[in-house]
């Protein structure tokens, strides 16, 4: 049997390249798990949600990957689609 997951993760972020690419990547993952977490809070399922878009659940899925990174107006759908409104900030880098 394989290594779990947590266990591989920190065994990769030992590299610095790695851990670099890891980290550069942080707000993608903290977006999409927003918007999972979003369409959940809805009792919506990716084939729901891809209805109410007009898309498919294939697309919904890759929406909620973050790859590629999709556009505004697709991220628009989606909150529309999951009862939400997008909002986008600029704050201030820490």
């Amino acid at each position: 049997m394989g290594k779990k997951l947590s266990a591989l993760k920190s065994e990769l972020m030992n590299g610095e390249e790695f851990k670099k690419e890891y980290e550069s990547l942080e707000q993608e993952f903290k977006f999409a798990g927003r918007m999972i977490e979003a369409r959940l809070q809805a009792r919506l399922s990716q084939e729901q949600v891809a209805s109410r878009m007009g898309t498919t659940q294939s697309v919904v899925a890759r929406i909620e990957s973050g790859r590629p990174l999709p556009s505004i107006r697709t991220l628009m759908r989606y909150a529309a689609a999951v009862g939400r409104k997008l909002e986008i900030a600029l704050p201030k880098a820490a």
